[in-house]
């Protein structure tokens, strides 16, 4: 129940904090008030040895000593038995009250206040009062105890510690109650909150959690929710437009294969026609494998399935080995590749290398002819960052944002499609996210830069 119930945790919780509290409340008043009666019995002890001393000191004829000893009787009787006075002297003519306790050694206390815990475990200590009074004339040295019987003061903390145990337990009790219903109606925003919840209906966009009306603590949590739909909002949106231009993509080689293997059905053609054919079939399915090998490349390095060979490497020299790789594009189009500075990164070298090609090839595509591509390797503290310049026309802004999408080229027409399909950017994109960074892209000033950044790190 209290796993599952956030009404009965608080309750628990105020519960526990209440009996907390309420012990070390019950312990400090009890300890008080134990510590004020027995303070009290030592100012009545105090009270009672004060007036018995002075006719004590004062008798010191044998004649005089007989009457102490019926005002001793005197004293005791009128006290009810719960005072009692003893006088020791080492001559028994001296010697003055009633029965000793079994458990009191009068001659074994000290001066002062003590108490005696009686066997019987039905009655109360007894507090006791002891002086020592100097001889005077013919009267020896003497010792005087007091004692007082403190059970009408151990009935009185008994009763209130009864008291106080009942006012707790009944406090606690009412805490526990009232805790659970505090906690039920302070849960009420978030019953309300999950009622809205419930009402949003899949696949309809623009649905928000209103947050108006909802307390300070639910405020960030339903922010929070309402940036989930957006971003699902968006996602649903990214993946409609990729569905669209996967089906595009696949598409036109699709009919291209169809179209011409109806026209050469249409009527007997020659060998050598059937392998023109043949061949124009086999240039359409392999674009169509290469879409589909860099769909499913794309949705494994997103998962890092494929950053699984990990290594500290020089990524001048590994840039070098991009370039060398792509040198016959680059030299038909008489462009030369210029590397600028130099880190060592923990990266997977084959992933890093394709990312690279493909910015490079994306260079090479659109640079101006004869010019020089540079690429430029900057470490800061927490990032590498490896760029990719060319010189060419100059892409508008609003482009910029997309280039990175699947399937997204800045010429709509997709022109160039039998030779470009709009999966490199997005696979470098993929790769960066995989070594913990992103991609960035601008242009300015007839230079256009795509590059990706690395995160610093020893081993992840």
């Amino acid at each position: 129940m209290f796993r599952k119930s956030i009404s009965a945790r608080l309750a628990l919780m105020f519960t526990v904090a209440t009996v907390s509290m309420a012990l070390a409340y019950a312990v400090c008043l009890r300890v008080t008030l134990q510590e004020s009666l027995e303070k009290q019995m030592h100012n009545e002890l105090q009270f009672r040895y004060s007036l018995v001393e002075p006719m004590i000191v004062s008798r010191a004829s044998a004649y005089d000593w007989q009457l102490l000893k019926a005002k001793f009787v005197n004293l005791s009787t009128s006290e009810g038995g719960r005072v009692q006075y003893w006088i020791i002297s080492d001559d028994p003519f001296y010697h003055l009250g009633g029965p000793v306790p079994q458990a009191v050694n009068l001659r074994a206390l000290e001066d002062g206040f003590s108490k005696v815990d009686l066997p019987d475990a039905k009655k109360c200590p007894l507090f006791l009062m002891t002086s020592t009074l100097p001889a005077s004339g013919n009267r020896p040295a003497l010792r005087y105890v007091v004692a007082i019987d403190s059970t009408p003061y151990m009935g009185t903390l008994e009763e209130f510690t009864r008291v106080l145990l009942f006012i707790t337990f009944f406090g606690v009790i009412m805490v526990a109650l009232l805790g659970y219903w505090i906690s039920r109606a302070g849960m009420k925003p978030i019953k309300a909150l999950s009622a809205q919840s419930h009402q949003l209906v899949p696949g309809k966009q623009k649905q928000r959690l209103c947050i108006d009306s909802l307390p300070e603590e639910l405020h960030a949590l339903a922010e929070a929710f309402n940036g989930v739909l957006v971003r699902q909002e968006k996602a649903w949106e990214q993946l409609e437009s990729f569905n669209a231009d996967v089906a595009h993509e696949l598409k036109t080689p699709l009919t291209n294969l169809i179209g011409q293997t109806q026209l050469a059905l249409s009527r007997d053609r020659s060998v050598e026609q059937l392998q023109n054919m043949l061949g124009s079939n086999l240039e359409e399915l392999e674009r169509m494998s290469s879409i589909i090998n860099d769909m499913l490349f794309l949705s494994h390095a997103q998962t890092g399935k494929f950053a699984a060979q990990m290594a500290q490497v020089s990524l001048r020299n590994e840039s070098q080995k991009a370039a060398e790789y792509l040198e016959p594009s680059l030299t038909e189009r008489h462009l030369s590749v210029r590397i600028n500075g130099d880190a060592t990164a923990y990266v997977d070298r084959r992933l890093f290398t394709r990312s690279l090609a493909n910015l490079l090839s994306n260079g090479s595509r659109y640079a101006r002819e004869g010019s020089t591509i540079d690429i430029n390797i900057v470490q800061s503290e927490r990032f590498i960052s490896v760029s990719v310049l060319n010189e060419g026309a100059e892409i508008e802004s609003y482009h910029l944002e997309r280039l990175f999408e699947r399937f997204y080229r800045v010429d709509g027409s997709r022109t160039q499609s039998s030779s470009n399909h709009g999966l490199g950017l997005s696979i470098v994109k993929a790769i960066a996210q995989v070594h913990g960074g992103d991609v960035f892209v601008n242009s300015r000033d007839g230079v256009n830069t795509f590059g990706f950044t690395l995160a610093v790190a020893e081993k992840r």
